[in-house]
Protein backbone atom coordinates (compact mmCIF):
# COMPACT_ATOMS: atom_id res chain seq x y z
CA UNK A 1 0.00 0.00 0.00
CA UNK A 2 2.73 2.50 -0.43
CA UNK A 3 0.35 3.83 -3.25
CA UNK A 4 -0.97 5.66 -0.53
CA UNK A 5 2.20 7.46 0.79
CA UNK A 6 2.53 8.23 -3.59
CA UNK A 7 -0.67 9.64 -3.58
CA UNK A 8 -0.09 11.73 0.03
CA UNK A 9 3.06 13.06 -1.49
CA UNK A 10 1.69 14.12 -5.10
CA UNK A 11 -0.64 15.86 -3.05
CA UNK A 12 1.63 17.89 -1.03
CA UNK A 13 3.85 19.11 -4.15
CA UNK A 14 0.77 20.72 -5.64
CA UNK A 15 -1.90 20.85 -2.85
CA UNK A 16 -5.31 21.58 -4.55
CA UNK A 17 -8.72 21.83 -2.35
CA UNK A 18 -10.70 20.23 -5.05
CA UNK A 19 -8.44 17.07 -4.95
CA UNK A 20 -8.64 16.31 -1.14
CA UNK A 21 -11.22 13.21 -1.81
CA UNK A 22 -7.90 11.36 -3.91
CA UNK A 23 -6.58 11.19 0.09
CA UNK A 24 -9.83 11.50 2.41
CA UNK A 25 -13.34 9.42 3.07
CA UNK A 26 -16.10 12.10 3.29
CA UNK A 27 -16.28 11.08 7.06
CA UNK A 28 -12.81 12.05 7.87
CA UNK A 29 -11.93 13.21 11.16
CA UNK A 30 -8.85 15.29 11.67
CA UNK A 31 -7.46 16.60 14.60
CA UNK A 32 -4.72 19.57 13.80
CA UNK A 33 -2.67 21.93 16.30
CA UNK A 34 -4.34 24.72 17.30
CA UNK A 35 -8.05 23.84 16.79
CA UNK A 36 -10.10 23.16 19.98
CA UNK A 37 -12.37 20.36 18.41
CA UNK A 38 -11.72 17.98 15.55
CA UNK A 39 -12.60 18.99 12.11
CA UNK A 40 -15.16 16.74 10.42
CA UNK A 41 -16.11 15.58 7.11
CA UNK A 42 -14.27 15.78 3.76
CA UNK A 43 -15.81 19.48 3.06
CA UNK A 44 -13.94 20.81 6.43
CA UNK A 45 -10.76 19.42 5.64
CA UNK A 46 -11.33 20.82 2.19
CA UNK A 47 -11.45 24.30 3.78
CA UNK A 48 -8.79 23.88 6.12
CA UNK A 49 -6.62 22.97 3.15
CA UNK A 50 -8.02 25.93 1.22
CA UNK A 51 -6.92 28.68 4.30
CA UNK A 52 -3.15 27.02 4.31
CA UNK A 53 -3.53 27.28 0.29
CA UNK A 54 -4.41 31.22 0.75
CA UNK A 55 -1.93 32.27 3.05
CA UNK A 56 0.79 29.90 1.94
CA UNK A 57 0.49 29.82 -1.63
CA UNK A 58 3.68 27.99 -2.35
CA UNK A 59 3.14 25.28 0.41
CA UNK A 60 4.55 22.18 0.00
CA UNK A 61 5.38 18.76 2.48
CA UNK A 62 8.20 16.61 1.13
CA UNK A 63 8.02 12.78 2.96
CA UNK A 64 10.59 11.94 5.29
CA UNK A 65 9.99 9.01 6.65
CA UNK A 66 6.51 6.51 6.98
CA UNK A 67 5.67 3.34 8.63
CA UNK A 68 2.52 1.41 8.26
CA UNK A 69 0.80 -0.88 10.88
CA UNK A 70 -2.17 -2.31 9.38
CA UNK A 71 -4.58 0.32 8.62
CA UNK A 72 -2.63 2.89 10.66
CA UNK A 73 -0.13 4.83 8.69
CA UNK A 74 2.56 7.45 10.00
CA UNK A 75 3.91 10.19 7.54
CA UNK A 76 6.90 12.14 8.80
CA UNK A 77 7.62 15.40 6.18
CA UNK A 78 9.20 18.40 5.62
CA UNK A 79 6.72 21.77 4.97
CA UNK A 80 8.53 24.36 3.10
CA UNK A 81 6.72 27.87 2.05
CA UNK A 82 7.07 31.44 1.79
CA UNK A 83 5.99 34.20 4.35
CA UNK A 84 6.35 37.87 3.61
CA UNK A 85 8.89 37.22 1.42
CA UNK A 86 11.40 34.74 3.47
CA UNK A 87 11.54 30.99 3.32
CA UNK A 88 10.33 29.12 6.09
CA UNK A 89 10.60 25.49 7.11
CA UNK A 90 8.81 23.15 9.96
CA UNK A 91 8.63 19.45 10.40
CA UNK A 92 5.75 17.09 11.16
CA UNK A 93 3.77 13.94 11.29
CA UNK A 94 0.24 12.96 10.40
CA UNK A 95 -1.19 9.38 11.82
CA UNK A 96 -4.16 8.27 9.64
CA UNK A 97 -6.21 5.27 9.59
CA UNK A 98 -7.09 4.12 5.94
CA UNK A 99 -10.10 2.45 5.06
CA UNK A 100 -10.48 1.32 1.38
CA UNK A 101 -7.19 3.45 0.91
CA UNK A 102 -8.78 6.68 2.30
CA UNK A 103 -8.17 8.56 5.21
CA UNK A 104 -11.07 8.28 7.83
CA UNK A 105 -8.89 9.54 10.99
CA UNK A 106 -5.87 11.57 11.21
CA UNK A 107 -4.02 13.46 13.49
CA UNK A 108 -1.62 16.19 12.32
CA UNK A 109 1.41 17.56 15.22
CA UNK A 110 4.05 19.82 13.65
CA UNK A 111 6.74 22.03 14.93
CA UNK A 112 4.67 25.14 15.00
CA UNK A 113 7.78 27.37 15.82
CA UNK A 114 8.53 27.84 11.93
CA UNK A 115 5.20 29.43 11.50
CA UNK A 116 4.54 31.43 14.50
CA UNK A 117 8.06 33.47 13.09
CA UNK A 118 5.99 33.78 9.56
CA UNK A 119 2.60 35.26 11.59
Amino acid sequence: MEQFVDRWAAFWQAPDPARVGELAAGDIELRYPGLPEPLRGIEAWRERVASIVRRFPDVRLAVTAYAAAGDLWFVSWRGTATADGHPIAWEGIDRMRLRDGLVVDSMVAFDTAGLRAAA
